[in-house]
C-alpha cells in the first residue's frame, strides 16, 4: 500500500499517529513492514508504505481506506500494488 499525503497535514498526522499505529496492529504478523515516506530532506513525511501479506486486493483496499490517516483526509492518493517476494534478508527465495 503506497500512499502520498497532502502537504500541511503534519499537526493532524501527529494527533492521529497512535490511532494509525493501532490500526496497523490489527492485522498482526500479516503486516510485514510499514513506515513513512520522506522527502529529500529525510525529515518531512510525505506519505507511507505498508507491506501486507494478503491474497485479497479488496482486503488491502479496505485496510487502506480504514486507516485513520485516510479517514481524516491526510492521504492525497493511495495505491494498492501487487508485490512478489524474491529476496528477503539477503537471500533469494525460489
Amino acid at each position: 500500500i503506497y500512499a502520498i499525503d497532502y502537504e500541511g497535514k503534519d499537526s493532524l498526522r501527529e494527533s492521529l499517529r497512535e490511532a494509525h499505529r493501532e490500526h496497523l496492529s490489527t492485522v498482526g504478523n500479516r503486516l510485514l513492514a510499514s513506515g513513512a515516506l520522506l522527502s529529500e530532506d529525510r525529515a518531512t513525511v510525505i506519505g507511507g508504505i505498508s507491506l501486507r501479506d494478503t491474497e485479497s486486493r479488496e482486503e488491502a483496499e479496505s485496510f487502506a481506506r480504514q486507516d485513520p490517516f485516510a479517514t481524516a483526509g491526510i492521504r492525497r492518493e493511495t495505491h494498492v500494488l501487487y508485490w512478489r517476494r524474491r529476496w528477503w534478508d539477503g537471500h533469494f527465495l525460489s
